[in-house]
Formats: C-alpha cells, structure tokens, sequence
C-alpha cells in the first residue's frame, strides 16, 4: 500500500459503520422499488385486454418518452422490454440520489465537521478518505448489483433473457459508478458539503433535463445525456454493452483525476477560489433573516435558476403532447373537429398534472435545505455567537422557517408559471387563466403542508430528518408512477402529492384544501414551541 492511502482500509471500516443506517434503508428502498416495478409491469403485460394496449400507446407518446424515456424502436415490446424500459431512467436517477449525498459525505463534510482532521493528524495518507470513499462506493453497488440481478431472474420476465438481465443490471451500477465518482470530484472542487451536494444535484438534474428534450425531440441525441448512455444499452432489445465501457471509462477518469487533486489540495480547502468578502459586515447582516438570506442566496438562485430552466422546457413539450390526438387516424375519423381538440386538451391537463407534482417536490426539497438549516448551524457552531446576543429562538426559529417557506413558494410560483406560459407560447389553443389559477391553489398548500413538516421535525426531533426526505420520496413516486404499476387509486394520499385532485385536469377539493391549510399551521406553530424547548447542541 502507498504512503498516500495509508490506512484506507481503517477508514472504509469506520465509514461503512457510520453510514450503515443510510445505506440499509435506501438499499431497502431501492430494491423494494425494482422488485415492485417487475412484478407490476409482468402483470400487467401478461394480462389480456384493452388494458395492455392502452399502456403501450402510453409510453409511446412523447410526453411519456420525456417522463420515463422513450422505448426503443422496431422491437417486440413485452413484459421484459417495457420494464428495461421504463424503469432504467427512474432506477438511475434513484440510485444517484443514494450514492451523491454518500459520497459527500465521506469527504467534503468529513472534512468540514473537522474530523477528517484529527484522522489526518495519525498516520493516514492523503488519499485515504478519498479511496476509502470509492471502496465504499464498489462495495454498495455491488451488493445492488446482487440484489437487482437477482430479483429479476427470480421474476422471470417474460421475454428476459440472462444476457438482457445482465446488461440492464451492469447500465445501472456502472451508471451509479459514474455519478459516484463525478459527485466525488465535485466534492474536491467546492470547498462546503453544502455547495458540493447542491452542484451534485444540479448536474444529475441537468443530465434528466437533457435527456428529456432529446428523447421527444429526437432520440439521436439523447447522448448528449449521460442518463442516456445506460438507456442506449437497449437491454432486451439490441444488447449493446458499448455504452457501458463510455460509462466506465468516464467513471475511471474522474475517478483518476480526484486521485491527483487530492494529493495536491489543502484540508479543507476547495480547489474552485473563493470570493474574497468585505473587510467588514454590512449594516443589515444584524438582523437575523438578512444574515440567513445572504448566506443562503447562492443555493436559493439555483432553485430559481433550476424552475425557470425546468419550467421552460416542460412548456415547450406540450405542442409534442397535445397533437397524439390530431396525428392518430382512427381518432380524427371517429370525433368530430371539437372532440378531438377537447381529447386533446384533456391530454395537456393531465400532462401539467404530472408536472404538478414535479414543482411541489422541487419548492418542496429548496424549502426543507433552508429549513433544516437550522440544525445544521446549530451542530456547527455557527449560532453558538448569535444564542449568546439579545436574539430570542423565536426570531431564530421563525427567520429559518418563514425564509423556507418563502423560497419554497418562489421556486414553486415560478416554475409553473413558466410552464404555463411557455406551453401557451407553443400550444395553438392557449390554456385559459384559470387553469394556472387551478395549479397554484392546488399546489402552493401542499408545498407548504410539506414544508411545515420539516419545520415540525426541526423544531423537536430534528435527528430524525430522514423520514422526512422518506415520506416525500415515497409520497412523489407513488403518486407519480402508482397508475403505472396499478397500484390502488388512492394510495397516494397518504401524502399531500394524493391531495391535489390532478389538478389542473380537475380543481381541488374544498375539504383537502382546509387540511394543507390546518396542517401548515400547526405544524409551523408547534415547530416554534419545539425549538424553544428543545435543548440547543
């Protein structure tokens, strides 16, 4: 072993037993969704009737193919090919949300709480956290790699074969190699957890919006998406295992590459510059909610920048979606003129349904980092200064809690008000006013219900944030993806996704309405009583 990552293996044993509870429940959660979307889609394919033909028409359509991706061409679509599919996208995307924040958190945020440091100080050479990081990370994968392997052969897939098996579980591991290594080298460049988790996200976010465009606009260029390489595999189909050695060929040499950057890099630094601040704090930074914005306006542009992006795109795809009805035959010869336009606004609204629940989860997740910011600050030492001042946890809690639920509200408003107006620009038949009204009264209360939860968590059992990242995991994905797996109607409401009465398609309920309303606040209120009873590390 070199001097450089001495003792790597003492630091891969204490990782792993650090980050053994994470590991297991997205392990659980990850496996529990590929053997449940095997297991729906076999049923489904298998079964006789109209059923079956309307889900192929489905996934077919371009909006479909922008959401889960596009199937491939000139093949047999059965119980195998639909399930490769539709689930690769979704697993990837899924499966780098797993391995992003581990990654982070075996480097950067090592470093940033100082206890690389004091390992650091022993005998353990420069890149021992970081190869302990990428030990960790083959390990993961290949207990997923077992898992998902095994679960599909157990199935017995119609139309699967080993060789398919093999390929489609191979795009996803290498693909999760490669999103593990790229968050790895980020994490070298930023000189914060915070800052490397937000870039992490913002490239995989990137990557499915790429990825988007290209598979409604013109699948040739859904290389351009490095969640379209795995996609380009075509298990079941085709069985082309080249993009597998792009995968790993990108995955070895960013990999290489943080290898040399951490030899050269100072603890604790990042090797992106940072901006030289004032020689002195400005007037304003006095006030608590001034000095949380300031510090926060950087992750807050993002989000924003993110919906407008976001909202821009899915807009410009609803011309794509509304014209299935006018491009299908059988459809223009059976309805008249008016009834094909109605089926076909009927088609938009359920599309921006779907793209609901996308901007909840977005304003969602932008408003629970600056809410659970608090915790963050307070295990950091950064409000140790401020508690010993005059500043009471009321103005505290508060400054963190109404600031998260205002960035929430922002990025929310603006992604879909982005889609609605960039839709109407490429729409022939504009969508009324009323139906924006309809997204935003749906979706402002379930984005805030949201949110309340987390200031709920914070305020009194803030160690416990992870079943709130789980709850509205879960909420989205059933909600999102429960019709395709036939699931039961109603087995989104266990969660605010379930409440929103599809709207636009249909306005929300006056009962459903009330309980986001109540829930906010009383979640909000009870949130303030914890913080200012809890005790404060």
């Amino acid at each position: 072993m070199s001097r450089s990552d001495r003792h790597v293996s003492f630091l891969l044993r204490a990782n792993l037993k650090q980050n053994l509870k994470y590991s297991i429940v997205w392990i659980i959660i990850l496996e529990m969704m590929m053997a449940s979307g095997a297991f729906k889609m076999q049923t489904i394919m298998e079964s006789t009737g109209k059923g079956v033909q309307d889900l192929i028409k489905m996934l077919k359509m371009p909006g479909m193919a922008g959401l889960f991706g596009a199937m491939p061409d000139g093949v047999t679509l059965n119980s195998a090919t639909v399930f490769a599919g539709i689930m690769m996208v979704f697993m990837v995307i899924l499966d780098a949300l797993y391995v992003m924040p581990l990654m982070v958190r075996d480097t950067r945020g090592q470093e940033e709480s100082g206890l690389l440091e004091m390992v650091r100080a022993r005998t353990v050479g420069r890149t021992a956290a970081v190869a302990a990081a990428l030990w960790e990370l083959v390990i993961v994968n290949a207990i997923l790699f077992v898992l998902y392997i095994g679960t599909i052969i157990s199935l017995n897939l119609k139309g699967a074969d080993f060789n398919g098996t093999l390929l489609f579980t191979l795009a996803l591991i290498v693909g999760n190699l490669m999103f593990g290594a790229c968050t790895l080298l980020i994490a070298q460049l930023t000189s914060t957890a915070r800052s490397a988790n937000m870039i992490a996200y913002t490239v995989l976010v990137a990557a499915y919006l790429v990825r988007t465009v290209t598979d409604i606009e013109n699948t040739d260029w859904t290389w351009l998406s490095p969640i379209g390489w795995a996609q380009k595999t075509n298990a079941y189909s085709d069985n082309n295992y080249w993009p597998l050695l792009l995968m790993l060929g990108v995955a070895i040499l960013l990999a290489g590459i943080t290898w040399q950057l951490t030899k050269t890099r100072d603890l604790g630094t990042g090797i992106l510059p940072e901006r030289a601040g004032r020689a002195h704090a400005a007037g304003y930074l006095r006030s608590i909610p001034a000095l949380l914005f300031r510090t926060t306006w950087g992750v807050v542009l993002g989000w924003l920048i993110g919906a407008v992006v976001a909202g821009g795109i899915f807009g410009g795809v609803l011309n794509s979606v509304g014209d299935i009805v006018k491009t299908n035959p059988l459809y223009r010869q059976m309805m008249s003129i008016s009834q094909v336009n109605a089926a076909n606004k009927t088609m938009v609204l359920s599309f921006l349904a779907l793209y609901i629940l996308l901007f909840v989860a977005f304003g969602v997740v932008a408003g629970a980092q600056v809410v659970f910011r608090l915790k963050e600050d307070e295990d950091k030492g950064y409000l140790g200064m401020i508690h010993a001042t005059k500043q009471t946890r009321l103005t505290i809690s508060l400054s963190y809690y109404v600031i998260g639920l205002i960035v929430s509200l922002l990025v929310f408003v603006i992604g879909i008000v982005m889609v609605y107006y960039t839709g109407n620009a490429s729409l022939k038949e504009p969508l009324a006013q009323e139906y924006l009204t309809r997204m935003l009264v749906a979706g402002l209360p379930a984005v805030f219900a949201l949110v309340s939860l987390a200031i709920l968590l914070v305020g009194w059992v803030p160690r416990i944030s992870a079943v709130f990242w789980a709850y509205m995991g879960i909420g989205l994905l059933v909600q999102m993806f429960g019709a395709l797996l036939n699931l039961p109607k109603d087995s989104g409401k266990f969660s605010p996704f379930g409440w929103l009465n599809q709207a636009p398609l249909h306005a929300i309920t006056t009962p459903w309405l009330s309980t986001m309303v109540i829930i906010t606040i009383a979640f909000l209120i009870l949130g303030v009583i914890g913080y200012r009873q809890r005790d404060v590390e």
